[in-house]
């Protein structure tokens, strides 16, 4: 593996080996002005590289991170940018996707050993990430997210992950009766230290559906946006299927998985608010280059709503794909007894539409159950051990 650092400034090179140095292991180094980039571009096909790129001259900075770009075995490092939204969207836009907006030794070892980790697994099946985000609270993104993963795992021959990121107001522990139990936000906590031991004793099994759902309606602390990142890179290295509940907030850690997603469900009602915040982010989805991948769902569809389907999409500015009818007797009996959607209901049939489509395209190659041997696996020393590390 090579450590490329672009800079023209000598002393951030210095305190880039200063802090990696004795940490990283690699072949090669290369210090590289903004002017010696073209060495960038001659990177071999199949070598590894991480590189870490001094945004404090963010036009001469740009050119650098544009060389490597669509490279799978690059793994490309922002310091010194991100301070704003529009400029988070602008790195990832050019496939960065580790943004440090200080410079710290703490911050640089850490995006590097997660770069490391990512090159490292180049070339290993991940899993098939699909994310459902809402229009605006209230639409039924973590319904239909719900109810589609639980669907999708009683038709799969290995587990399928439910990730519940909407940290604050998420429902999915609710609606699958599995509340009591650990947590989004217990897994959050141990992010970056969870092994197959601590994953057991944190994920809830539901059969085939494994889920950490949704955390307690009083947690307010920050999360740091790699946080999340460490936990998607630990899933989809064991899972064939991994499916995420955004808040639809648009924070950075979402875009981030909308990124990584192969697929995203945009779930909107046919209400004039939802459908006004709907196009604003249809907006934030076409600045990150995303809406080939964005498929529309349209929620809770009667005949006496006041715009026709038509009229919807040219709102919106997106084709809908799929329309749901509103069921809440359905959905309030299934919340109920925790059960998942099944039979020939109107409602059942569009959310096995969506299932389908996310299960024809899984991949063939089968991974081994992550949490097959439960009891083995299940430790209290390792989750406590984890617990007083912290």
């Amino acid at each position: 593996m090579i450590l490329a650092t672009v800079s023209s400034d000598a002393g951030f090179r210095r305190d880039v080996h200063a802090a990696l140095d004795a940490h990283l292991r690699v072949e090669a180094a290369w210090d590289l002005s903004y002017e010696e980039i073209s060495r960038l571009r001659g990177i071999e096909s199949g070598q590894k590289v991480i590189v870490i790129i001094d945004f404090s001259d963010f036009a001469r900075a740009m050119p650098a991170a544009r060389a490597v770009d669509g490279r799978p075995l690059v793994a490309s490092i922002a310091v010194g940018a991100g301070s704003t939204r529009d400029e988070v969207v602008r790195l990832m836009q050019v496939g960065v996707r580790d943004v440090l907006p200080n410079f710290t030794f703490r911050d640089i070892l850490q995006a590097a050993n997660r770069a490391a980790a990512s090159l490292g697994c180049a070339g290993e099946l991940i899993a098939d990430l699909y994310a459902f985000v809402p229009a605006k609270p209230g639409c039924g993104a973590s319904t239909v997210a719900t109810y589609t993963t639980a669907m999708v795992a009683s038709g799969a021959e290995d587990p399928v992950l439910l990730l519940d990121f909407d940290i604050r107001l998420g429902v999915t522990s609710f609606l699958l009766k599995a509340e009591g139990g650990k947590t989004i936000v217990d897994a959050l906590l141990y992010a970056g230290r969870i092994d197959d031991d601590l994953w057991a004793s944190l994920v809830c099994q539901l059969g085939n559906l494994h889920l950490l759902g949704s955390g307690p309606v009083d947690f307010s602390s920050p999360v740091a946006p790699e946080t999340f990142s460490e936990l998607l890179d630990f899933a989809v290295r064991r899972y064939s299927t991994v499916a995420v509940d955004l808040p639809g907030s648009m924070e950075q850690y979402e875009s981030e998985v909308l990124m990584r997603a192969k697929h995203i469900f945009l779930v909107c009602t046919p209400d004039v608010g939802a459908l006004h915040v709907a196009r604003r982010k249809t907006g934030w989805l076409r600045e990150l280059r995303l809406t080939d991948k964005v498929s529309v769902v349209l929620n809770s569809l009667d005949r006496r709503s006041a715009f026709s389907v038509g009229e919807i999409e040219r709102i919106i500015q997106l084709p809908v794909r799929y329309q749901l009818p509103p069921s809440s007797k359905e959905l309030a009996r299934a919340a109920e007894h925790g059960a998942i959607l099944a039979g020939s209901s109107p409602l059942a049939k569009q959310i096995a539409l969506i299932a389908g489509a996310m299960a024809s395209s899984r991949s063939v190659v089968k991974k081994n159950n992550p949490v097959r041997r439960f009891v083995e696996y299940f430790s209290i020393s390792a989750a406590r051990k984890a617990e007083e590390s912290s």
